[in-house]
């Protein structure tokens, strides 16, 4: 059997094996519904877990998460608690061996920076990477509003899809910070992007003031988040958002919706999005890759089209 971890995890490498390249700087999900304690995502030279089981890693864990990173050809990991983490949903259990903080990564044909000290991420969604690749076939010519940014990532594919404008809107300055410094990596221009400290709801108010106007708009917000401007639960703000974007998006503009909100399925989302959106049509949105199997749905999104 090899290296010294449960046979359902040498199944999920061995078919991640059949159908990616796996090399020095891969980005892949590893483990995604073969245990149901925990996930795996391999960002190049980490492999990075997200603890999900009823109790925190034991130490025969830790040793298996080590054998398996090795197997998988990482010579780091690290393990986040997901679950059980007290009044601060924001605080940090983590496990791992890894003497570095920041590196790189790349999926496809973009580079990304990675880092360990900037919450339960390293800096990219891997479930996200069809829609990335959607929005890449979409962007040409157009002006793009990324709400809930976070490092760009489909900035970054916008940018290189040909986009006429590129905005992200966030309301961390270390994070925007981080896309600014992911677009440098790949040599992107920035000339014709904006990088905005705000929350999305504010902001959407002052393009509807200013009658500024966008013709994609990616909506990718978390479940919960809190700020200055106060608090964004998504089971109560998303449908007043997707409300507040209607009348900033241009005729026959698009608009892509995603969540990982563990609590709704895509029926959920739906009807949140057609309450606060009717009128729009449909738009196909690809599969996701091999390594996210399509039965077992973490991510949910839909795209529409304004009339």
């Amino acid at each position: 059997m090899g290296a010294d971890f449960p046979p359902s995890w040498h199944h999920a490498l061995a078919r991640r094996r059949a159908h990616f390249d796996i090399s020095a700087d891969t980005t892949v999900r590893l483990l995604h519904d073969e245990d149901l304690r925990v996930r795996c995502d391999r960002f190049g030279a980490v492999s990075w877990f997200y603890w999900y089981g009823p109790t925190p890693p034991s130490e025969l864990d830790c040793v298996q998460m080590a054998a398996f990173a090795d197997a998988a050809g990482s010579p780091h990991w690290k393990a986040r608690l997901m679950r059980n983490r007290g009044r601060n949903p924001t605080a940090l259990r983590e496990w791992g061996g890894t003497a570095i903080d920041r590196w790189t990564a790349a999926e496809e044909d973009l580079r990304y920076i990675f880092r360990t000290d900037h919450g339960l991420s390293p800096g990219l969604f891997l479930d996200q990477r069809a829609n990335r690749r959607w929005i890449r076939t979409q962007a040409r010519d157009r002006r793009v509003l990324n709400l809930f940014s976070y490092t760009g990532g489909f900035s970054l594919n916008s940018a290189l899809g040909g986009a006429a404008e590129v905005v992200n809107v966030d309301t961390s300055r270390p994070t925007l910070d981080w896309a600014q410094a992911n677009f440098a990596l790949n040599g992107l221009p920035t000339a014709h992007c904006e990088f905005w400290k705000a929350d999305a709801r504010y902001f959407l108010r002052g393009c509807r003031n200013r009658g500024r106007v966008f013709d994609l708009v990616v909506c990718d917000p978390p479940s919960f988040s809190r700020s200055r401007e106060g608090t964004f639960k998504i089971e109560r703000d998303l449908g007043n958002v997707l409300q507040a974007i209607d009348p900033i998006l241009a005729p026959q503009g698009r608009i892509l919706i995603a969540t990982n909100f563990e609590t709704w399925n895509e029926s959920d989302l739906a009807q949140v999005a057609r309450t606060a959106l009717p009128g729009f049509g449909s738009l196909d949105l690809p599969l996701p890759d091999s390594d996210l199997p399509a039965d077992q749905p973490l991510m949910k999104a839909l795209a529409l089209a304004k009339p």
